[in-house]
């Protein structure tokens, strides 16, 4: 058994509730990455790259005056460190996403991609599950 601990990427950019468009999208870019978990003392939720335009940028003239905690999905799909890889990649195909975030008491642990688990000799499993997910028209 793998747990995601072992396959996961720990160092995950984050930004805070009040940080607006601008900072994230700007986050995004340096950093090379479609989402940002957003952080207090606690792991809050998540904003995507999609998150900024159609609930940020097209909904709102000033993108400014938007903040991260306006626009984050709260409900986020997370697993535990010690989850195996088989059980979040079932989670992942349940659910039609394409990254777990590895969260333990209320603290962002880290973040599995199905690349972290292809490149770690679950070819076959990641394949199956971005089969599933693109069938379903993500």
């Amino acid at each position: 058994m793998t747990a995601l601990r072992e396959i996961m990427t720990e160092d995950v950019v984050t930004a805070r509730p009040k940080d607006d468009l601008l900072t994230l999208a700007s986050m995004m870019d340096a950093n090379d990455v479609g989402f940002v978990p957003i952080m207090d003392d606690k792991f809050l939720g998540v904003v995507t790259d999609r998150d900024i335009v159609t609930k940020g940028l097209a909904k709102e003239t000033d993108y400014k005056s938007v903040e991260a905690q306006q626009i984050m999905t709260e409900k986020v799909i997370t697993g535990l460190p010690d989850m195996d890889v088989m059980e979040a990649s079932r989670l992942m195909k349940d659910h039609q996403i394409s990254r777990l975030l590895v969260v333990e008491d209320d603290q962002l642990k880290g973040v599995v991609s199905l690349r972290d688990i292809s490149v770690n000799n679950h070819e076959e499993t990641a394949g199956d599950t971005l089969s599933e997910i693109k069938q379903s028209g993500m």
